[in-house]
């Protein structure tokens, strides 16, 4: 027969029972047992009747992980870029909730997320970048669920994503880059090389500079907004492009410029100028520097095709438009270029950034240095 009071002899141990109350108000009775003596129930009890006037007991949900995360998914996207937003939606909709959406929000363990990863790499043959995405998707979904107190723990923060193996950019030694701005000389698209050459700018970058951008006076150029190509996963993976701000705010930048690059960015406004007066009411002036010839905001894809071509008419190695930025940065490197001057003028976050972007160049550097230093001591 169960004794009377709270805590209570439930078989050979004290129990007590305690209320919460979830987000709706609704109260819910607990029992928690096990206890030796009923001091120390007496003592746990007090403790989990505080943490209960506190909001600070969870309440397990029973909604599966396809409801919550579209529930959760509803709300954290009015944070994201557009990009981002079908990229989030993609992975939830074509992987996770396939996998894993019937599984009970508060059942799910670290060995079925573990599995789920070894399925999308082994099955599904996605890269581990892939599966570092969606680890990433899903840890972040599963960290809000504990903020709202509707599971205990973030199994994500227990299970390890594939490694993704380091990226070696592929780069343009400084002859090699000679060779590319030489052939392009009153060519078109020279400008849009030329500005991702001599500042290290990132494709969206260099397609999102506008005239008044350009301060001829201080010699300086500020970097502020990108052109991006978003892939629309809703409606068939239509593609569409626009302007967009940058990611972050280390992101905006002004840089000085050279009375080199000052005199391609004038002929480049001149080109506009003639095609504006050439095209008449046809021409969509948006103030763009690096823009198609009818001054329509110009695709991401349009440069990327030409600069292959461009590549193969040059005999040089078949390189991204990105890896001319790396290109850049290296060549800084080998210059002595301050770390922290290059790491504003790239626009990343911190030195810490650039130290493990270009970790490999700098050690590099240091060692030929310390060779030198060997060498010139063993003469002495």
């Amino acid at each position: 027969m169960k004794q009377k009071g709270n805590p209570f002899m439930r078989g050979n141990s004290w129990t007590f029972i305690y209320y919460v109350y979830d987000e709706n108000g609704k109260r819910h009775q607990k029992w928690k047992g096990g206890y030796a003596t009923r001091e120390d129930a007496v003592k746990d009890l007090e403790i989990y009747k505080a943490k209960a006037k506190l909001n600070q007991i969870f309440i397990s949900s029973d909604e599966n992980l396809e409801h919550y995360l579209n529930r959760w998914f509803s709300v954290h996207k009015l944070t994201l870029q557009p990009s981002t937003i079908n990229g989030y939606n993609g992975i939830i909709q074509k992987h996770i909730i396939p996998a894993l959406g019937k599984v009970k929000l508060k059942n799910l363990k670290q060995t079925a997320v573990q599995n789920f990863y070894r399925m999308l790499l082994e099955d599904k043959e996605l890269s581990p970048k892939s599966v570092v995405y969606v680890h990433n998707v899903l840890k972040t979904a599963l960290k809000c669920a504990v903020d709202d107190k509707l599971i205990e723990e973030n199994v994500c923060l227990k299970v390890k994503p594939p490694k993704v193996p380091k990226y070696k950019s592929a780069l343009l030694s400084k002859e090699q880059m000679n060779i590319l701005l030489s052939y392009l000389k009153g060519k078109r698209y020279e400008t849009e090389i030329y500005l991702a050459v001599m500042l290290g700018l990132r494709r969206g970058e260099v397609l999102g500079l506008m005239y008044d951008d350009v301060d001829f006076e201080r010699h300086t150029i500020s970097i502020q907004r990108q052109v991006s190509t978003t892939k629309d996963t809703t409606q068939k993976n239509t593609e569409y492009y626009g302007i967009k701000k940058l990611k972050s705010e280390s992101s905006n930048r002004v840089l000085y410029i050279s009375e080199d690059i000052e005199d391609i960015i004038r002929r480049k406004m001149m080109y506009n100028e003639s095609q504006k007066r050439l095209l008449g009411n046809d021409y969509q002036d948006n103030g763009l520097i690096c823009c198609s010839d009818d001054g329509t905001v110009m695709s991401p894809q349009t440069l990327y095709h030409a600069f292959k071509r461009i590549l193969k008419e040059c005999e040089l190695p078949d390189v991204r438009f990105h890896d001319l930025r790396h290109s850049y940065a290296t060549l800084c490197i080998d210059l002595n270029v301050p770390i922290k001057v290059l790491s504003q003028s790239l626009g990343h976050s911190s030195t810490a950034v650039t130290d493990s972007v270009y970790a490999d160049s700098i050690r590099a550097k240091q060692e030929l240095a310390s060779m030198i230093g060997n060498a010139i001591n063993l003469c002495e």
